[in-house]
């Protein structure tokens, strides 16, 4: 009995050594899972913040050079109105504004409490959060510090508090967060079904061997692409729409934008997917490595797509990943439309940049069902 069974290991260990591709997604998708796990965090910094500084004075300086020091904060420049404040907040070129009026100087040195204002980009609550709690804590530093400076100069025996921060968290004022998960749910669960579908499709007639007789007949390999991956366009756009009628129904979520504009942005993201599916279709030789190859990648989708983590917790490569992954870019699509409300001279950068892996990824793609087919 032993023998046999020793056998029957052997085998199957002389499988899996002539199996690589098998082999290498064994060994890299626990690797690349503890590395992922052991640099990225929650610790949001150098976020880009901008300052309307109206006071023009040394005190208003010294409050952005104490923000600057957290590290926390990154100040990219000045702005000179409120209206140049939310069209960088909401091109996502800037996360935090700081706002000094006229009389925040002159109130400081009459004694007198100075109201200062902390604009966060509450799209993204995480690092709202963030954002949040350093401004408050800089301010709370600042005040104390020249509340002890009036008690030494005899201004006061119980001077007032010297600077009253206002913080307001801008397009999710109360921090919900369906409102900032949902959107990016919706772009994962979307991305999901297109990849696992349009990779478990070619490579189901390829087992079957019905891809060979399909291919000899009239029939194009555009036109076996196109009646492949139809059906998965149809199907992703019932699972968003259900995803978002639910968001809104269940979770009171409000899509602030164009529901056209969001859709039309959901079909350059879906093609993209269809794109990375049908690669890893004429990859794989069987429906089993399809879908250990389509979990592998589900992680970078879902780690560094900015949807958990921030993507400014992440070491710069990672942050280089995050650029190319498709999924990054309909996530800050579907957040600037359902949250900010924004339009197409905001998310166009995002679109061209799904235009420019579509043409990528299905010229990979098509080369290789040729081969494969070949």
């Amino acid at each position: 009995m032993w023998n046999r069974i020793r056998a029957l290991v052997w085998k199957e260990f002389l499988q899996l050594r002539r199996d690589k591709l098998t082999l290498v997604m064994i060994l890299f998708i626990p690797l690349f899972q503890i590395t992922i796990y052991g640099f990225l965090n929650n610790d949001v910094k150098h976020l880009h913040t901008i300052v309307l500084d109206e006071s023009r004075s040394q005190e208003s300086r010294d409050f952005v050079q104490a923000m600057s020091a957290t590290q926390y904060f990154d100040v990219q420049g000045e702005v000179s109105s409120e209206a140049q404040i939310r069209d960088l907040i909401d091109k996502g070129k800037a996360e935090v504004a700081i706002w000094f009026p006229p009389d925040y100087a002159r109130e400081l040195r009459g004694g007198g409490t100075a109201q200062a204002l902390v604009i966060v980009d509450a799209s993204n609550a995480t690092v709202a959060g963030t954002a949040m709690s350093v401004a408050f804590g800089v301010g709370q530093t600042r005040s104390t510090q020249i509340m002890f400076d009036r008690m030494g100069y005899g201004q006061a025996t119980k001077p007032k508090t010297p600077i009253d921060l206002r913080i307001r968290p801008w397009y999710n004022p109360n921090l919900r967060t369906p409102n900032f998960i949902i959107p990016g749910l919706v772009a994962i669960i979307v991305s999901m079904t297109c990849v696992m579908f349009a990779a478990a499709s070619i490579v189901k007639e390829k087992e079957r061997g019905t891809l060979d007789q399909v291919m000899v007949t009239p029939v194009r390999p555009l036109e076996l692409f196109l009646g492949k991956v139809i059906p998965i366009i149809g199907m992703a756009y019932a699972q968003m729409t259900v995803l978002l009628v639910l968001a809104r129904v269940a979770f009171n979520v409000p899509i602030a934008g164009s529901i056209l504009l969001l859709y039309a942005s959901a079909f350059l993201f879906i093609v993209a997917m269809l794109g990375v599916g049908v690669r890893i279709s004429t990859v794989a030789q069987s429906q089993a490595q399809a879908s250990q190859m389509s979990f592998m990648m589900f992680l970078p989708m879902v780690f560094l797509s900015d949807y958990i983590f921030p993507i400014h917790g992440m070491p710069w490569p990672f942050q280089v990943i995050s650029e190319l992954i498709p999924v990054t870019h309909f996530i800050r699509i579907m957040r600037a439309i359902v949250m900010r409300g924004v339009g197409l001279e905001v998310i166009w950068i995002h679109a061209a940049k799904l235009l420019l892996f579509i043409a990528f990824i299905w010229t990979i793609a098509v080369k290789g069902m040729k081969r494969a087919a070949a």
